[in-house]
């Protein structure tokens, strides 16, 4: 059968680059498919025209894809095209599904029965914890163990021996020993784990030349979808797998390759033609899914990524309304704004997010105002994570301030200088009736007078947290009491206490805070059951493969999306340019989900400047608060990290400086980035030099930072 017999024979209708693809059945072939460019759809019809066209033995081909819903997904589509019978003559697997067999198969061989999948990622997160308290005798929050696992399978995900895993960090713990005592673990359990599935599965087919030739022999032809996401150990038995023949269809876009985190290596699409010599290349760039605005910005957005094959998305559909940017002053303005959206939602609208902490403060404020939504079950290690847990341990503090337990967990964060043996013996010391733990400190003959006054100032800070509404008590927690410093000293994401923050302006008191997130754990744990609803929250990683007539990107700024902030300066590293680049094809990405339209919420507020958001919308400025006072344009990174770093010269000891909350007072003492300054009234403050400056907090007499 010829293929123009074969598309007329199953009323195929397939644009000339399609064609291609699929009449594309000899040798090593990649398809780099741009977004909804109907890349499963040529894939499904190659095997069809493979079996039907050419004759070839559908027991012959091996299809594998990413994960258990994609294979499904992709027999359903065979056999809606050509028949149910023939689709159950195929095999379609995961890569997993495929190095179990490959272990099934050793085992017959060798007479030897394998370890035993640990199916259970619940089990694997109990095993962590354990082995974790063995090491460190600490607590180790459900989020450390999440991010422990995603270590694990990144690591395994490489070759064996491309990864130092002292290069490896974990916040909170010590990787390498956590690693390698899992593995020992597994051992004498004798199991392994999914990503050991790869491990093994490469080691068989190297170590055991009959069972490689028999996988070789059993499928000549190999197709492989959503390659961009397929990791290094994926790769290489890939290309073991198709030996010397390479009958390959290997089908991806690096433009969407977003799982760097699990391994997967984009670079082994820019580098096919030499692992396959004699390769042929092919492109699939008409986009079927989004009106020209929304292809035309998003192929325009991704053209700034260098690490990538040159293609040009163009749009099959018509016009639409172009890419709009919805304006708001901060955060707390933009939940408010989407929770109206939700409440007058009549048409399917999804919002997208980078994390899950991202939209906590949205499905607060909508299960508070009983607005409907949509939201696959959230990971909640948000409250288990360490900064979390320490904020609202000072809020338990205040409320019982001779807790000994909390206080040796906090003491040393709260930048007082108090050491261990003084924190001891405090605790020690203290009596249900007596002075509170800070109270003994600051009369404590072994402390620094400065250390007593910090002390003081800590108590006082208590003293007054309980009063004042959650959001404020989370603010003077993290600015006021030191615990942003420690934050900032030790490279930790403050993003969490931001959330934090947020969650606590619709609480009245810090305590009210802690019953609600109890509340709110709960409700994401458990997630929406709202099938039906057309407003939908969903993180942009899960959403990779779906599409919505009306897209909304959320905590769109530097720092959040992308997380990382760009930086213009020279001496950039390459893996800060890998990282950065990732980001941008996450964001484009999201783009690419809309069908219609396309929202990117904008912040005024200057710190949560986008750099992302200047692509999009070069000649957009912000909206202006005020119709008759024009608004300062705005600094690049690089040049507001310089302003800042020529105005920080003058902050000496001795000059006179003025807060803007505090009012006038004198630079006393600086060390580093850190300032003491006493204010007119006496009190006696500390800041973070950067981020006061940063914040507008601080001007000198005479002096103004930004005119």
């Amino acid at each position: 059968m010829t293929f123009d017999q074969f598309q007329a024979a199953y009323g195929l209708c397939l644009d000339p680059q399609q064609q291609a693809a699929v009449q594309a059945v000899d040798g090593p072939v990649l398809l780099l498919a741009v977004p909804g460019s109907g890349k499963t759809t040529v894939l499904v019809t190659r095997i069809g025209y493979l079996v039907l066209g050419l004759g070839v033995a559908p027991e012959s081909i091996l299809t594998m894809t990413y994960t258990v819903s994609a294979a499904r997904d992709m027999k359903g589509r065979f056999a809606a095209l050509f028949g149910p019978e023939l689709a159950d003559r195929l095999a379609f697997r995961t890569i997993n599904g495929v190095c179990s067999s490959v272990i099934r198969r050793c085992e017959r061989l060798v007479g030897q029965q394998a370890f035993s999948l640990l199916e259970d990622t619940g089990r694997q997160a109990a095993l962590i914890g354990e082995i974790c308290r063995s090491l460190s005798r600490e607590y180790i929050p459900e989020a450390t163990i999440k991010a422990i696992q995603t270590a694990i399978t990144y690591v395994k995900n490489r070759l064996p021996g491309q990864t130092d895993l002292s290069q490896i960090e974990v916040e909170g713990v010590d990787f390498p020993a956590v690693y390698q005592a899992y593995n020992q673990a597994l051992r004498q359990r004798r199991l392994m784990d999914y990503d050991d599935q790869l491990g093994y599965a490469f080691q068989i087919l190297r170590r055991y030349p009959q069972i490689l030739g028999e996988w070789q022999n059993r499928y000549p032809y190999l197709c492989v979808d959503e390659a961009q996401d397929t990791s290094q150990i994926q790769h290489a038995i890939i290309r073991l797998l198709a030996g010397q023949q390479v009958q390959l269809f290997l089908v991806g876009d690096e433009d969407q390759s977003i799982y760097g985190f699990r391994a997967a290596c984009p670079q082994a699409l820019h580098t096919f033609e030499i692992t396959y010599p004699g390769a042929k290349v092919l492109l699939l760039e008409q986009n079927y899914r989004s009106t020209r605005p929304i292809v035309a910005s998003a192929d325009r957005f991704i053209r700034q990524n260098h690490n990538r094959r040159p293609k040009q998305m163009r749009a099959a559909g018509g016009d639409g309304p172009i890419p709009r940017a919805v304006e708001v002053y901060d955060r707390q303005r933009q939940y408010q704004y989407l929770a109206k959206v939700a409440q007058d939602c009549t048409r399917e609208t999804a919002v997208l997010y980078r994390d899950n902490d991202s939209a906590l403060p949205l499905i607060d404020l909508l299960e508070r105002s009983g607005i409907p939504y949509r939201c696959r079950q959230v990971d909640s290690g948000f409250f288990t994570h360490r900064i979390v847990r320490d904020i609202t341990n000072v809020i338990r503090l205040a409320q019982d301030p001779r807790d000994g337990a909390l206080f040796l967990e906090l003491y040393y964060k709260l930048g007082a200088g108090v050491s261990k043996v003084a924190a001891e013996e405090a605790v020690r010391r203290c009596t249900p009736e007596g002075p509170t733990l800070l109270e003994l400190l600051a009369g404590s003959p072994t402390l620094s007078p400065w250390s007593k006054r910090q002390c003081r100032g800590l108590q006082t800070h208590l003293d007054h947290l309980l009063e004042e509404r959650a959001d404020k008590a989370v603010y003077r927690i993290v600015h006021f009491m030191g615990y942003g410093d420690y934050l900032e000293e030790r490279g930790m994401d403050a993003n969490k206490a931001q959330i934090l923050e947020a969650l606590g302006a619709s609480e009245a008191t810090p305590a009210g805070l802690l019953v609600r997130l109890t509340t709110l754990e709960e409700l994401v744990r458990r997630g929406s059951s709202q099938p039906d609803c057309p407003f939908i929250l969903s993180t942009i990683h899960s959403s990779k493969g779906l599409e919505y007539d009306r897209v909304i990107l959320m905590d769109v700024a530097d720092g959040l999306l992308p997380k990382l902030s760009p930086s213009t300066r020279g001496g950039q590293t390459v893996e800060d340019e890998e990282a950065l680049e990732e980001e941008r094809r996450l964001f484009y990405v999201a783009m690419t989900r809309a069908r219609k339209e396309l929202w990117v919420m904008r912040f005024r507020r200057p710190e949560l400047f986008s750099s992302f958001s200047a692509v999009l919308f070069p000649q957009q400025e912000p909206q202006k608060k005020s119709p008759t006072r024009k608004a300062p344009p705005k600094p690049d990174p690089a040049a507001l990290a310089a302003q800042l770093a020529a105005a920080a010269k003058d902050y000496i000891p001795g000059a006179q400086v003025c807060h803007a909350r505090f009012g006038p007072g004198v630079l006393t003492a600086r060390e580093g980035d850190r300032i003491t300054v006493r204010f007119e009234d006496g009190t006696v403050k500390f800041f973070s030099l950067p981020t006061a400056l940063g914040m507008g907090q601080f001007t000198l007499e005479g002096h103004r930072l930004f005119p």
